[in-house]
């Protein structure tokens, strides 16, 4: 998926704030992750029908019972799930690692957790702080690298309001000719922007 920013594996993520910031719980991502690293080895790289299999086991199991949304069909996910493996698979190479997938489900995902005071500006705060080289504040390359993610995911024909606004006019009204910023001030002005604020904390589909 071309750049990284953290050469940090999954297994060495926060699980407890993970389980928090997505309601599910810490035992079964676990178990998720071993299964994936059962079937990959050593390539720790997912294909898109590996990836369309894990996307639908945590969503489904963050909403259980009476919670799923009756419009959430099988077709549903498996379109949604194709829509961010793309997004993110920026480098045509049709595979991601465990650690790309749980950063886009975590960046892409539009719930805010019902009973909780969990956001999607919480959710997005997580993923920063997993892949981010320089703590507190956000380059100009880590930030291309979200924008950029975030601008094909949302620009799509199915997504009524399309970003229309290059990642780099988005950065130029956050940089102050320094390189970098705050990661606070990247965190609210996305989280607030016309351009996703919408889409990150509307209901999934």
């Amino acid at each position: 998926m071309g750049k990284s920013h953290s050469k940090s594996t999954f297994s060495q993520w926060d699980l407890d704030r993970f389980s928090n910031v997505t309601g599910i719980p810490r035992a079964r991502v676990e178990q998720l992750y071993q299964e994936f690293v059962a079937s990959t080895g050593k390539d720790n790289q997912m294909d898109k029908k590996e990836f369309r299999r894990l996307y639908r086991e945590l969503y489904l199991s963050a909403k259980t019972g009476s919670d799923i949304p009756a419009v959430i069909t099988e077709h549903d996910l498996e379109k949604l799930a194709d829509r961010v493996f793309k997004a993110f698979d920026s480098d045509g190479t049709g595979k991601l690692s465990f650690e790309q997938f749980v950063n886009a489900y975590l960046l892409l995902d539009r719930r805010d957790e019902p009973n909780t005071a969990i956001t999607a500006r919480d959710r997005f705060s997580y993923v920063l702080d997993h892949h981010n080289p320089t703590p507190g504040f956000i380059t100009r390359e880590h930030g291309e690298q979200v924008l950029d993610h975030l601008n094909r995911y949302y620009t799509v024909d199915d997504v009524s309001k399309p970003v229309t606004t290059t990642w780099e006019q988005h950065w130029s009204r956050l940089d102050d000719g320094s390189g970098r910023v705050p990661q606070e001030k990247f965190v609210e002005y996305v989280t607030t922007s016309d351009d996703y604020k919408n889409n990150l904390n509307r209901a999934l589909l």
